[in-house]
């Protein structure tokens, strides 16, 4: 996610892209996002100012086993080249 207000950027890694899209934007909507930072900045800037970005797909054919292995390596990866904070 990115709040293109002020630049700041988060990280996370799922499995299913939309479901989590729709889990972020109701928690923000509601207030109850358990990142204080992330809500801080949405409630002061506004849902039109955040992008929920997709930064990288893994082949389907993966184990979940690897599925969750090079999840938690990417996202870890992206964080540091995206100086981003880690949802």
């Amino acid at each position: 996610m990115r709040c293109t207000a002020t630049g700041q950027v988060w990280v996370g890694s799922f499995a299913n892209l939309e479901a989590m899209r729709n889990r972020l934007w109701f928690s923000l909507r509601l207030g109850s996002h358990r990142d204080p930072t992330l809500q801080d900045e949405w409630n002061t800037h506004g849902e039109h100012t955040f992008r929920y970005e997709i930064l990288e797909k893994f082949d389907d054919d993966l184990s979940a086993i690897e599925l969750n292995d090079r999840l938690k390596d990417r996202k870890h990866q992206w964080a540091v080249q995206l100086g981003a904070r880690t949802l």
